[in-house]
């Protein structure tokens, strides 16, 4: 356990002495369920920016991009439920975006912020994207990365019966107490690197590898996953797009959008095509295209981070004199998580 020390602050982007390391502070939030755990990069005497990662990713997914952004203001990067090193939700419940999104109020009023600048990628940004358009008031800025609405699932009535038969699966192994298959630390690196068709560069794989395996119980020298296999199955009910469009017009805050040339396709483009166009009717909203995979922020984050700066000087004004770190209790060392 340590405590951080306090440095005085004058406006969002004035050099702070306040700042963490590369690898960023370990923060645990208590929740009914357990806790979500995380990551703070940046001062810690101000409100951050809420960084939401992407479906089975963790926190570490932004490990080499909030380095290069976080002198200036705050970021906390939550392992969302099930994933990285935050409680699983309970027995008989299965994950939906919605929970997601409930789960981004639980830390807005557990931090006491006044308002929420958020910033996602994948499944951060889609749920990032429904909170805003949910509560437009309160929300002061938004960062999408290769995503920037929730899916709109064409034929969802004849996939959910597979959905369910497989989640009642996962909750029989939990029941037995069956230990996840195990790999060698390299092996889990190679299933890092193919998922999503090669997105993750293996070169940057060990990044995610930390917050998504734990030693076998069973088999020394090799790791399983730990991520809950119940994330596995997608949301049981739709998004439609006569909800998502009107409410991407009507988006207050600044939005920031960063689309991969070689991105992975969760749908079909001309809803998000249709949401895009809509954003862009909202006002102050910029769209960039940028070379790389899915996972460009972690693969080549620079590019990406001098867009990023350059999108919050100008449009970062809101107090964030209100929501740093005041509960010592919730800064902790990684292995009493």
């Amino acid at each position: 356990m340590f405590r951080q020390g306090n440095a005085v602050k004058k406006s969002n982007f004035e050099t702070s002495t306040n700042f963490q390391s590369s690898n960023g502070l370990e923060i645990k939030i208590p929740v009914p369920w357990g806790h979500v755990a995380g990551k703070w990069w940046g001062p810690t005497n101000i409100r951050p920016i809420l960084v939401l990662h992407g479906w089975q990713d963790n926190c570490d997914s932004f490990k080499r991009l909030l380095p290069l952004i976080s002198q200036d203001v705050g970021f906390l990067a939550i392992d969302f439920p099930g994933h990285g090193y935050s409680s699983r939700i309970p027995d008989g419940f299965y994950y939906h975006s919605m929970g997601y999104v409930v789960l981004i109020q639980r830390v807005v009023d557990f931090f006491k912020w006044p308002q929420v600048s958020l910033m996602g990628h994948s499944l951060g940004a889609s749920v990032a994207f429904l909170y805003t358009i949910i509560n437009p008031q309160k929300v002061d800025l938004l960062i999408c990365l290769d995503a920037v609405k929730p899916i709109t699932e064409d034929g969802i009535i004849n996939t959910n019966s597979e959905k369910i038969s497989t989640l009642m699966h996962y909750e029989k192994l939990r029941r037995e107490n069956t230990e996840p298959q195990a790999y060698t630390l390299e092996e889990v690196k190679q299933k890092i690197s193919r998922f999503l068709d090669g997105s993750v560069a293996y070169e940057h794989s060990h990044h995610l590898v930390e917050r998504s395996v734990a030693p076998s119980k069973s088999q020394p020298g090799k790791y399983c996953f730990t991520r809950d296999p119940r994330l596995k199955i997608t949301d049981l009910v739709n998004w439609r797009q006569k909800d998502l469009v009107p409410g991407a017009r009507s988006m207050q805050c600044p939005v920031f959008v960063a689309k991969a040339t070689n991105g992975f396709h969760f749908e079909n483009q001309k809803y998000v095509h249709e949401v895009a166009d809509a954003l862009k009717e909202s006002g102050n909203c910029e769209f960039h295209v940028l070379e790389g995979t899915h996972h460009l922020h972690l693969n080549n984050p620079e590019v990406l981070a001098g867009l990023i700066i350059k999108f919050l000087k100008q449009y970062d004004k809101s107090d964030r004199s209100v929501g740093g770190i005041k509960n010592e209790m919730v800064v902790c060392d990684q292995h009493k998580l």
